[in-house]
């Protein structure tokens, strides 16, 4: 490794775990609301890289406005999962939502494979080119996708802070007896959350499958990756799930780059360990009852 590098290791990592984190954070936003675990919630990941593959290579949509298009989908999709599948297991054993979330993960990783093709696909560059920084090459592309990640989970602090829906999400994470008793509709609470959650893993899709190859059995990853950020932050919380995310992205670019792949899975799991060993509930995280 030489020094030009360490410039595009960083930039790279950073992407990676402001990417990784949308997915978390998504996950988290669900279960913080609803106390349950969306185990498929990597397939509205896959499903959003998809859609915009079809959107932007098939359709000739103009590259954001066919962003904009997937996480309106996905966002309408998993508030009709919401509705029809994971309202009727809120409150029970955990063993329902992971029936529930297995099923999925089956149902749209092998449709995926019938409806999309097996084939390796990719989703056409929205920019090309880059720039010189310190001798290492940074592409516009991964910049912009970088700033785009970051400026989405400010804009979700931000609903979640200043907006009345946004504040009403807080008060059911927080005590959903008492958010009821004020009459806060705390069903419609649970389907937008779990439409926006499932919205951001899909923007993740779509962000992560401009840098990389697309595949209908990539929500699997996808899932194990948004498992392991929040078990580093916490579960149920999302600053949580940006640290932990952007420790997990920048592990993955600069051990996979100065060492190798595999070695970064095994890093990641052995700081994972160091964590919950000094942290039980993880960096931010609480302990739930």
């Amino acid at each position: 490794m030489s020094f030009d590098e360490i410039p595009q290791m960083l930039v790279t990592g950073l992407s990676l775990g402001l990417m990784y984190a949308l997915i978390a954070i998504g996950l988290t936003l669900i279960f913080g609301v609803m106390r349950i675990v969306q185990y498929g919630h990597g397939e509205m990941y896959m499903l959003g890289a998809f859609f915009l593959y079809y959107w932007t290579a098939k359709w000739g949509l103009p590259y954001w406005l066919g962003v904009a298009a997937s996480a309106s989908v996905i966002f309408v999709l998993g508030a009709i999962l919401q509705q029809t599948l994971f309202q009727a297991v809120h409150g029970r054993n955990i063993l329902y939502s992971l029936a529930i979330g297995m099923g999925l993960i089956f149902i749209f990783s092998s449709g995926g494979q019938i409806i999309f093709g097996t084939t390796v696909k990719g989703i056409p560059k929205f920019a090309t080119g880059g720039i010189l920084v310190m001798g290492g090459f940074l592409s516009y592309e991964r910049i912009v996708i970088s700033i785009v990640s970051a400026s989405l989970v400010v804009g979700l602090w931000l609903f979640l802070q200043k907006t009345r829906t946004g504040m009403a999400i807080r008060a059911v994470s927080e005590d959903p007896e008492t958010s009821a008793l004020q009459g806060i509709r705390t069903r419609q609470i649970h389907w937008v959350a779990f439409g926006l959650g499932s919205a951001l893993a899909a923007i993740a899709g779509c962000l992560m499958g401009t840098l990389l190859s697309i595949v209908p059995t990539m929500g699997f990853v996808a899932t194990i990756k948004a498992f392991m950020i929040v078990i580093m932050g916490g579960l149920g919380s999302i600053p949580g799930a940006l640290v932990g995310g952007i420790i997990l992205g920048m592990i993955d670019s600069v051990v996979t780059t100065v060492i190798s792949a595999d070695i970064a899975i095994i890093m990641s799991f052995v700081v994972i360990f160091l964590i919950l060993v000094f942290r039980p509930s993880g960096l931010f995280g609480q302990q739930w009852t």
